[in-house]
C-alpha cells in the first residue's frame, strides 16, 4: 500500500521531532488505532463534575454535673448524735476486720490448693 507523499512528509517530521527510530512500525501502530477508531467509533469525552457539599453534624451532648450541697442540721437531742457517733465507729471497725477476713480466705484457699496439689492419690492410694 502506498501512502499519499504528503503525509508520508509529515510523519517522517514527526518521527524525527519526537526522536522515533522506527518509522515502519509507528506508521502501522496509526493505522492500526485509526481502523480501530472507525470500527468502534471515537472515546466520547468524558466531563468531570466537581462539586463541593458542605455538611454540618449536630452532637448531643449530655452534661452531668454533681453537687455536694450541705446542710446543716442542728442536733438536739446529744445522746442522739453520740449514739449515731459510736455507730460509725463501729462499721468502720467490721469494715477492717472484713478486709483482714477476705486477705485470710485467700491465704487459706491458696494453702489448701497446694495441699491438695500434693495429695492426688486416686482410691487405690496410687498417685
Amino acid at each position: 500500500m502506498e501512502i499519499n507523499k504528503e503525509l508520508n512528509n509529515e510523519i517522517w517530521e514527526y518521527c524525527r521531532a519526537n526522536n522515533i527510530t522506527n518509522i515502519d512500525d509507528f506508521t502501522l501502530k496509526l493505522l492500526k488505532q485509526g481502523f480501530t477508531s472507525e470500527k468502534f467509533g471515537s472515546t466520547p469525552m468524558v466531563k468531570t463534575i466537581e462539586k463541593e457539599v458542605e455538611k454540618i453534624v449536630e452532637v448531643e451532648v449530655e452534661k452531668i454535673v454533681e453537687k455536694i450541697i450541705e446542710v446543716p442540721v442542728n442536733m438536739v437531742d446529744t445522746e442522739l448524735s453520740d449514739k449515731y457517733t459510736e455507730l460509725i465507729k463501729s462499721y468502720e471497725s467490721l469494715q477492717s476486720e472484713v478486709e483482714k477476713l477476705k486477705v485470710e480466705n485467700v491465704r487459706i484457699t491458696k494453702e489448701l490448693g497446694v495441699e491438695t496439689q500434693k495429695n492426688k492419690k486416686d482410691i487405690y492410694g496410687e498417685g
